[in-house]
């Protein structure tokens, strides 16, 4: 078995490692709703990783372990940041594990059937109307589409809850941040560097692509990582004339030279 292919998540017998891993998890990891155990290097539950796990599933997180496997990376795509599971996702704030339990998070999972970090942030943006007030019984369009779409009883405090869900997460793995994808640009060359066959360096620094691009092995266990997103916006150039003042430092100070 091997991790690479694993990590790719496209082979199907992929899914049925990610359901073996959900099913045998320590004592302390019962309370987790097995339908939101989804991956155990995307989220932060655990599963067995001794002698009561199934060996060939030991075996991978073995070789995960050895080879130091971890979430790295500079910036992601909003893509991924969409992507990655909203349950127990690894890189939120740790009181993210307390809000799993709320009735409001069980509305958001059994009738809304959300799943990822994507779909909480569209739910969000349904009571982002100028006509919503914050209340259950709610008539603007956004609150009456989740009734009727989803049969659900409280748009308000369900799309509320979704909000304060995306709220645990860091700067660099919340899709509504302003990411360096936003400002960087496509990458592109000159007709003169193509004429010359000069390949500029590309300095944006988003890793785009696919969740199974945002892992590393050979980290060092030693240096951790940050969540935050580097400031990587062009300096703002200065348009209108530039007016210096000298004093006391030539000869025939306010006078005509």
């Amino acid at each position: 078995m091997r991790l690479k292919s694993y990590l790719s998540f496209q082979p199907t017998w992929t899914k049925v490692v990610d359901a073996l891993f959900a099913l045998n998890v320590p004592n302390s990891e019962r309370k987790v709703d097995p339908a939101v155990r989804v991956n155990i290097f995307l989220q932060s539950w655990q599963t067995y990783q001794n002698k009561n796990q199934i060996p060939r599933l030991k075996t991978l997180t073995d070789t995960a372990k050895k080879y130091g496997l971890r979430i790295e990376g500079i910036a992601f795509s909003r893509v991924i940041l969409r992507n990655m599971p909203i349950w127990y996702h690894r890189e939120a704030d740790p009181l993210i594990r307390s809000m799993n339990s709320t009735k409001a998070s069980v509305c958001l999972r059994t009738k809304h059937k959300i799943r990822t970090v994507g779909e909480t942030v569209d739910l969000t943006t349904k009571i982002q109307d100028e006509a919503h007030t914050q209340s259950s019984v709610c008539e603007c369009t956004g609150c009456n589409e989740i009734r009727a779409k989803w049969k659900c009883e409280h748009p308000h405090g369900c799309a509320n809850q979704a909000k304060k869900l995306l709220d645990t997460l860091p700067p660099k793995w919340d899709p509504r941040s302003e990411l360096p994808e936003d400002y960087q640009g496509e990458y592109k060359t000159s007709r003169e560097e193509n004429r010359n066959n000069i390949k500029p360096f590309d300095k944006r620094i988003t890793t785009a692509g696919s969740i199974s691009d945002i892992f590393r092995i050979f980290t060092d266990p030693d240096t951790k990582t940050t969540n935050q997103l580097p400031n990587l916006k062009e300096p703002a150039e200065i348009l209108e004339d530039v007016v210096a003042a000298t004093d006391g430092s030539c000869e025939n100070n306010g006078e005509e030279n």
